[in-house]
């Protein structure tokens, strides 16, 4: 039996959907997403008028099933307290996967190492984050058994990163990377570049409006990026710990992408996006204080996070070089990794 490595923030298990008490934006709507067929047999066996009901509001469509919407896009069990009609009279396990899964993920990692993680696009993981005190970031370790096993090298190599990425997590909130944090910035062509591939939460009017105010901003980001550090004092201390959140959970997809290099990109440059969403809320109110930050991080993560094609694309190996500085049919191996 392999003994694996299982870690979480310790914030993990204190989450709980608040939904109308703290919740900003209920995650409840415009999601169109299949349901599983084990809680489809769930609905269709389940008797009395609770069946009814549920059966009432799921279709079939080639093969698959889903909820069925209301017209402006709410799902038909969110209620006006904005928790889940379904959990409330059924429990969770009568949710959906994805709806009883999220905002979590668990993911195994080089098999001897789970990381049970938590998502900024919820809005309650984000306050979650930034109230916890002290000026560390802390997680929850355990070890357990499982069947698999793995090679001593991929062991030893998860071993050597995970070293790395401690060493990551630790300096970034001490301070260390702070001239990369909020000194070294890509510039405004690299990121329009950025915001024009990437894919966005179709419907979602907010994150919206908001990526036009963080273009409109990118000619004066520098002179308001000062105001910004100089007006809220916890600024640095919320991008630090954002850092430290990212670096935790990307450093570690280099086991799978095969490299450092795009991980690490990825954890600054998602700061440097995220403090210009800050940036964008810090115009348009003229303060900022917690509930902006925890705005800010919503909309970056449910743009950022969420999407796999914005995964990948923030890891993208990005070159200032000019296209005339690589003729057609030079350079051809590297050319999938410049931009544009």
């Amino acid at each position: 039996m392999q003994e694996i490595l299982r870690e979480k923030p310790n914030y993990y298990d204190a989450f709980l959907c608040t939904g109308n008490t703290t919740c900003i934006d209920p995650c409840c709507y415009a999601w169109v997403l299949p349901m599983d067929m084990e809680t489809v047999k769930l609905y269709q066996e389940m008797e009395g008028e609770t069946g009814e009901y549920l059966r009432s509001h799921i279709f079939e469509e080639n093969g698959e099933w889903f909820i069925r919407l209301k017209d402006h896009g709410q799902c038909p069990f969110l209620t006006e307290d904005r928790l889940c009609d379904v959990r409330l009279k059924c429990g969770e396990k009568a949710q959906i996967k994805i709806c009883d899964i999220y905002p979590r993920e668990q993911q195994i990692l080089a098999g001897n190492y789970r990381q049970d993680r938590l998502l900024i696009a919820c809005s309650e993981v984000a306050r979650l984050l930034y109230t916890q005190p002290g000026d560390r970031l802390e997680f929850v370790q355990t070890k357990e058994e499982t069947g698999k096993d793995c090679s001593l090298e991929l062991l030893q190599k998860t071993r050597s990163l995970l070293a790395f990425r401690n060493g990551m997590v630790e300096a970034l909130q001490a301070g260390a990377f702070d001239e990369s944090l909020f000194g070294s910035y890509e510039t405004k062509e690299e990121f329009e570049g950025i915001l024009d591939d990437a894919l966005y939460f179709e419907g979602h009017e907010v994150s919206q409006q908001v990526f036009v105010r963080v273009r409109a901003l990118l000619d004066h980001a520098d002179e308001l990026r000062i105001k910004f550090y100089e007006s809220c004092s916890e600024a640095k201390f919320y991008m630090r710990r954002t850092a430290a959140y990212f670096a935790h959970r990307q450093l570690l997809d280099a086991i799978q992408d095969g490299g450092i290099e795009g991980p690490l990109i990825s954890v600054f440059r998602g700061i440097h996006l995220l403090e210009l969403i800050a940036l964008a809320r810090f115009e348009e109110k003229g303060s900022f204080d917690l509930d902006d930050m925890i705005f800010s991080a919503h909309i970056y993560g449910l743009t950022f996070e969420i999407s796999m094609h914005n995964v990948a694309l923030m890891k993208e190996v990005r070159n200032h070089a000019k296209d005339a500085d690589y003729p057609e049919g030079e350079n051809s191996a590297l050319r999938p990794l410049l931009y544009p």
